[in-house]
């Protein structure tokens, strides 16, 4: 007898189902009440001290052993004791210390508005998070602290900054009353001695209500007023601005100069204390050859390091400060200015660095080649129309061939055979057909006698890399190199050929190279 059995049906899998609803509800539930745990262990006062106290103690160095802050505190104080009114009533101190604290308020509460508005709006929603992905939850909890401890941390430091300034202004205000009551005082005879005859005058008119603003700014400005030339007048005048204004500006520098000063012997003594490192970078295994030597404490080796593999890797394959086309006879001569060029890069070196080892004399051999088939672009015939690994004995033999584009290719041989089979090998990749073939050599005497780097010795070269421009005609009137042609954009592409592999971007920056320059997602060189 036939039956029909649904895997839903079965007793075990509803069983789970059932089971695991339950588990995922109560689990969720039980996340939901552990983030409201994590929240309300997070909202505690002994954090919130704990922060406030902290950000307090960071402004006490700041206060304490910088002396451009001390210079600051000074200065601020010598300008408010020159343009204060010593002759201030005791309830108009009054009223302007409580006009600063009620600005104080607004400030205070702007700060506690801030703290409110990240915790409201950013701690709770980020931990809560932790009810449904811990990882997402850290991340974004982790970017809110920062951006809260970052912008409150300021907020803070002002505000205990502005409550100390504050204080410290209705401290001097209840002294200075206080010490003129004192002096005000009939028993008291220092009043006397200080004010002499005046004595009497100044304990009725000073602090009263209707007496005269003094200062000592309004003092000099009245003694400036006296004099009788207003040439001496504007002289004087400008002269004590500028004097206050130079002293407070040369104070900063020689402050600013004093913690440079120090600041750098410190840097120097931990520099010194640090270890010394020296590294020896490889950036390609392939290239043993080419190495980095870096040496100093190692902060400054670790900095220098990235720099160095950065800088290696843009200019690796690219030619810096190299022309990239044919010699200058062959530039100025008509010749065709669309297709493709090789331009190939030979060395007395198998593999880079490409300098002087010792006395060694370095040879670099520079062969152009224009009107490429592309057909004929591959990796392996590249290397081999250079001898291949090998390279081919390079020397004083030079093969000299006129082709029927009018350009003129010359390669130098060890010996005359050797000139001729290489320059037929470049050829090959050319389209171009010799007209005229001569092999020439040149003799070590006159100037190549007196100067030996003139003659050329019998030297082994190999492949460096070879440059592939492909120069073509495009449409566009803001693109490209302008001639009395028209417009041409070169695009190139440099490729080691020292390499015993081929690149695995070869095909791909090949076929790039060669697709139309004027299409439309084709931007200007």
């Amino acid at each position: 007898m036939a039956f029909t059995l649904t895997v839903g049906q079965l007793y075990s899998r509803t069983t789970r189902l059932q089971v695991g609803a339950r588990a995922g509800a109560k689990g969720f539930l039980e996340r939901i009440t552990q983030a409201g745990r994590q929240i309300a262990n997070f909202v505690t006062w002994g954090n919130l001290k704990g922060f406030l106290i902290g950000a307090a103690l960071a402004q006490i160095p700041t206060l304490i052993f910088s002396l451009t802050n001390l210079w600051s505190m000074f200065t601020s104080a010598a300008i408010e004791l020159y343009y204060f009114d010593w002759n201030i009533p005791d309830d108009r101190i009054d009223q302007q210390a409580k006009s600063r604290w009620q600005a104080y308020g607004g400030i205070l509460g702007g700060t506690a508005g801030n703290a409110i508005g990240f915790f409201a709006c950013g701690v709770v929603p980020a931990s809560s998070l932790f009810a449904f992905d811990e990882r997402l939850a850290s991340y974004v909890l982790k970017e809110v602290s920062e951006e809260a401890f970052e912008e409150l941390t300021f907020e803070v430091a002002y505000v205990l900054r502005l409550s100390l300034r504050n204080l410290a202004r209705q401290s001097a205000g209840w002294l200075y009353k206080g010490a003129r009551r004192w002096l005000k005082d009939p028993k008291n005879p220092i009043g006397g001695l200080l004010f002499g005859s005046n004595a009497q005058k100044v304990r009725e008119t000073w602090g009263e209500a209707n007496a005269p603003s003094w200062s000592f700014a309004q003092a000099v400005e009245e003694k400036i007023e006296k004099i009788p030339s207003q040439f001496w007048q504007n002289f004087t005048e400008e002269l004590i601005e500028e004097a206050i204004d130079a002293c407070i500006e040369a104070g900063y520098v020689v402050s600013n100069s004093i913690e440079g000063y120090y600041a750098q012997q410190k840097l120097a003594q931990t520099l010194n204390r640090e270890a010394q490192r020296v590294v020896e970078v490889t950036p390609n295994r392939v290239n043993e050859a080419e190495k980095f030597v870096l040496a100093g404490p190692e902060s400054d080796v670790r900095a220098q390091l990235t720099t160095v593999l950065t800088t290696h890797q843009m200019i690796e394959d690219r030619d810096v400060g190299q022309v990239i086309g044919q010699p200058l006879d062959e530039y100025i001569r008509a010749r065709p200015l669309d297709g493709l060029r090789l331009q190939f890069k030979l060395y007395s070196l198998k593999t880079p660095p490409y300098s002087r080892r010792g006395d060694k004399r370095l040879v670099e051999v520079v062969v152009t080649i224009a009107d490429i088939d592309r057909a004929k672009l591959d990796w392996d015939r590249l290397r081999q129309v250079c001898g291949g690994p090998n390279g081919y004995l390079w020397g004083r033999f030079r093969a000299s061939a006129r082709l029927d584009n009018g350009c003129t290719l010359k390669v130098y041989g060890g010996t005359p055979d050797e000139a001729e089979d290489r320059l037929r090998a470049f050829l090959s990749l050319s389209s171009a057909e010799i007209k005229t073939l001569s092999v020439t050599e040149e003799k070590k005497e006159a100037e190549r006698l007196v100067n030996p780097s003139m003659f050329k010795d019998v030297t082994r070269v190999y492949p460096g890399h070879v440059s592939i421009i492909n120069r073509q005609r495009t449409l566009y009137l803001d693109r490209g190199k302008p001639s009395r042609n028209g417009n041409f954009i070169d695009k190139r592409a440099r490729f080691d050929l020292w390499r015993s592999v081929q690149p695995p971007d070869f095909e791909d920056r090949v076929r790039e190279l060669l697709r139309r320059a004027d299409s439309a997602d084709t931007a200007s060189p």
